[in-house]
């Protein structure tokens, strides 16, 4: 009798593990892979980070920013571009950032690398793109990437092809 009830808790202790894990994906952590190039010289892009903003072009909807990057970026200087450009300035990361509306169209990008000097490669373009997986206002996954080679105004070659998956964070 006693190894049926020490058998029946050894179960469901089981049971719950295997659920817990197979939840595990559903609450993980952000993730990006692919790459920025510039110049010949490809950097891994490894980390993301999502946040919301009030709509640039619709007051009443939100736009998402998605940073991806090479290194991690403190807390503080993923939303203050300044902050953001410093990195970028002294090297200590590499970086693609897209902002998506709320019909999944890049409306602003910026590709921060030191080969660009202080101001980046930034603007609005339809040769970036955002093709979309998860866009629920609190998840964002997919691709984004460049159509084909792009140049820099200081004719400097780049491109990026990087997929990734991201909490967004609320507007602040």
């Amino acid at each position: 009798m006693r190894e049926k009830i020490v058998c029946k808790h050894a179960v469901k202790i089981l049971v719950l593990g295997l659920a817990a894990w197979w939840m595990l994906p559903a609450a993980a952590q952000n993730r990006a892979e692919g790459k920025l190039d510039v110049d010949g010289k490809p950097v891994a892009i490894t980390q993301v980070y999502a946040y919301a903003k009030e709509g640039f072009f619709d007051k009443k909807k939100q736009d998402v920013v998605v940073l991806l990057c090479d290194g991690a970026v403190p807390a503080p200087a993923v939303r203050d571009v300044f902050a953001y450009k410093d990195l970028i300035a002294t090297g200590k990361v590499h970086c693609v950032r897209q902002t998506i509306d709320a019909d999944k169209q890049v409306i602003n990008f910026d590709v921060g690398h030191q080969r660009f000097g202080s101001m980046g490669e930034n603007g609005g373009s339809t040769e970036h793109v955002f093709e979309a997986q998860t866009f629920d206002g609190k998840t964002i996954a997919g691709r984004a990437r460049t159509k084909g080679p792009q140049k820099s105004f200081k004719d400097v070659p780049y491109s990026y092809d990087i997929t990734f998956s991201a909490a967004i964070e609320p507007k602040k």
